[in-house]
């Protein structure tokens, strides 16, 4: 039969058990009330930044050197991994020219500057003084010696007239050919365009003369009329009178002084080259006229 006194003190004992065990399960709690392994904790759902100098290090289970004690490895598994703070390198800033490095480049773009001006008036200079030269005038002296002289063309002589003993022919120069007017009135019948024996007799002379003198010339007969319209119904009624008059001519150098074809020419003018006023009888009977001319 247990005693009282023996079942106090067994009593007191599991009392004095139980409420150390109990303490020590509370402390152990309460220092690990709110700690989860790293592994297990979710991450943030964005980046928090925070300065690594300013975080002050955390009181943990494990070792560190603030508590100085050594816990099991079951309880420092729970303790978070902080890296070590890393010092951030500051980017360099760009460092500015120095002054005099940048006054010594003006002054060699200005001394390059006025080098390049020389030059330029040195050219301009030089081309100044060519073209004084040249407009300078050559001495006599200087002036270059005709290597071979230039033989000159022979002058011009003028062509020598005809001497024709016709009554109212004229010959007359023109440049450098020789006219010879003879009138219808001396030629033609009144009228016509036929022939008269006197018109017959001047052209024989005419002719004679001119094979004397022009052996080797060509001669162009020229038919000319007055301004009169006869005909107004024809507007190009004077020319073909003229025609008409010339080719008579013609007609008769060929086929009667034995002319060559080559030699003559034929053309009519009308009333398109007048030498005399058609306002009055005279004028027009000087108009009125065929022109041998020679070439």
């Amino acid at each position: 039969m247990i005693r009282l006194d023996d079942f106090n003190r067994n009593t007191l004992q599991w009392t004095v058990l139980l409420t150390v065990a109990l303490g020590v399960s509370l402390c152990v709690g309460c220092r690990n009330t709110g700690r989860q392994p790293i592994a297990a904790a979710p991450a943030p759902p964005f980046p928090v930044a925070q300065p690594m100098a300013d975080m002050s290090p955390p009181i943990l289970l494990g070792t560190d050197a603030t508590i100085g004690t050594s816990f099991p490895d079951h309880v420092q598994a729970f303790r978070p991994i902080t890296p070590d703070p890393q010092p951030m390198a500051a980017a360099p800033e760009p460092s500015a020219p120095p002054r005099q490095k940048v006054i010594d480049d003006l002054n060699d773009q200005v001394t390059e500057l006025q080098k390049k001006l020389a030059e330029q008036d040195r050219k301009l200079a030089e081309k100044e003084e060519a073209l004084e030269r040249a407009l300078l005038p050559v001495p006599v002296s200087e002036a270059p010696k005709a290597t071979a002289a230039i033989p000159l063309p022979p002058p011009k002589t003028p062509p020598v007239l005809p001497t024709i003993s016709v009554a109212d022919v004229h010959t007359a120069v023109d440049g450098e050919s020789v006219r010879i007017r003879i009138p219808d009135a001396v030629l033609f019948q009144p009228g016509t365009i036929r022939l008269t024996p006197d018109g017959e007799d001047a052209l024989r002379t005419i002719s004679a003369e001119l094979r004397t003198k022009y052996p080797k010339e060509t001669l162009e007969i020229e038919g000319h009329t007055d301004s009169l319209q006869t005909d107004p119904t024809n507007a190009t009624h004077k020319h073909e009178v003229a025609a008409l008059k010339s080719q008579v001519v013609v007609q008769y150098f060929l086929q009667t002084l034995q002319w060559k074809p080559e030699a003559i020419a034929v053309s009519g003018y009308g009333s398109s080259r007048p030498v005399a006023d058609n306002g009055t009888p005279e004028g027009r009977a000087q108009n009125n006229r065929i022109e041998i001319v020679v070439k």
